[in-house]
């Protein structure tokens, strides 16, 4: 199975999807079992067969690439942002059980792309699709670009100027940003480590047989055994790793049922071809019979990502227009009540006050974005989060 996963990087191309392969009629059953939310028929046919797929592609095999081994070896120091990286493209692609792109994203030779089909995306949802046409209506002329997308259309970003211009927000804040802590090697052998300990002791595979040129094995392990070790595993080393552990938490969860849980792994040539795992595994409360399967899929022969024809150009500026418009119903997210009184989102989120805005404004972001931000409904805490993870 070891050489199964890392057979994945060989290449120089691999498409990962998920997906949801639960029928609408396991999903409704699934949710009652549960004790969730009720969800409906027409929404449970929109969830069934939705996936969500990353493909990557490269100018050499995918484990060879300098952002993928520097960041297996912790180098935080020397690890290139992998945006900015002309020899390596990326794309993300939502879509529907009919195949349709709900919304795409590329990255080629150092710009973005991207392509919503907003229509589409209401009529899943249960909307009318021709809100799409009167949010494009609506816009202003300034926003050609937000009406491109609209319109179905792909726009461009131009990643470049986008990382210089969030230097200079850096800049703005004053000083130098924060170095961040490269790894120790050594820590990071330590916890791999342990990590294999624990899968050793706890970790079973059962050979399912082999149909079609594809081996079946079936791996599973008890769950809350397995995540109470991994934790005692994890937790000494927690503090070497303080990047990826900014908030470990203070004890393991006490949610995971006591019960082996396992996951449907499928084989081809020696390569990982496929996953699937029931999400019903994890539910304390769900009847014999339920279940909410979903699949994960891997394809090394995937086609090289491509930069789209005629796509509209779209500044960093734009972009932010673009977002609050579409997120405001198409009204200017820099105004304030429209002629009714009555602000586009109706909300509890208290105004923002100078001194916060100023805040905001050392974070590196604008009077406009907090104040359509907090128009949206989010708070001056909710906000300043947002500032600074940019």
């Amino acid at each position: 199975m070891s050489k199964a996963f890392g057979k994945v990087g060989d290449g120089k191309s691999a498409d990962f999807t998920l997906s949801v392969d639960a029928t609408p009629e396991q999903i409704v059953a699934f949710t009652k079992a549960s004790g969730g939310e009720a969800i409906d028929e027409q929404s449970a046919k929109s969830l069934s067969g939705l996936s969500v797929s990353v493909a990557v592609s490269a100018d050499k095999p995918l484990k060879d690439l300098d952002a993928v081994k520097n960041a297996g070896a912790g180098d935080r120091k020397n690890q290139q942002d992998i945006t900015l990286d002309k020899s390596v493209r990326i794309s993300y692609l939502v879509a529907d059980k009919k195949g349709t792109p709900l919304l795409e994203y590329r990255q080629v030779d150092a710009k973005g792309f991207l392509h919503l089909d907003l229509k589409s995306v209401l009529k899943l949802t249960g909307q009318d699709p021709a809100e799409a046409d009167t949010i494009a209506k609506d816009l202003s002329p300034d926003l050609a670009p937000a009406k491109s997308l609209l319109d179905g259309k792909w726009v461009s970003l131009d990643l470049q100027q986008l990382a210089d211009e969030a230097k200079k927000q850096d800049g703005a804040k004053g000083g130098k940003p924060e170095a961040v802590p490269s790894v120790d090697p050594a820590a990071g052998k330590e916890l791999l480590n342990s990590l294999k300990d624990v899968f050793n002791r706890t970790v079973t595979f059962e050979d399912k047989g082999t149909k079609d040129g594809t081996e079946h094995i079936w791996m599973s392990a008890p769950a809350r055994q397995a995540v109470d070790e991994l934790y005692k595993a994890v937790k000494p080393l927690s503090a070497k790793f303080p990047q990826q552990f900014k908030k470990f938490p203070t004890e393991a969860p006490t949610d995971v049922p006591d019960r082996k849980v396992g996951v449907d792994l499928y084989l081809k040539d020696g390569a990982l071809n496929s996953a699937t795992f029931d999400l019903s595994q994890l539910e304390k409360k769900v009847d014999p019979g339920v279940s909410f399967p979903v699949k994960l899929a891997f394809n090394q022969d995937a086609p090289k990502v491509e930069a789209p024809a005629d796509a509209t150009p779209m500044t960093s500026e734009d972009l932010m227009k673009s977002f609050l418009a579409l997120a405001t119903g198409g009204q200017d997210p820099t105004a304030g009540d429209d002629a009714t009184g009555v602000p586009p989102f109706n909300t509890e989120a208290a105004p923002l006050t100078d001194a916060q805005l100023k805040s905001l404004a050392a974070l590196g972001m604008s009077e406009a974005q907090a104040k359509a931000f907090n128009k949206m409904g989010l708070g001056f805490e909710d906000i300043k989060a947002m500032a600074e993870e940019k």
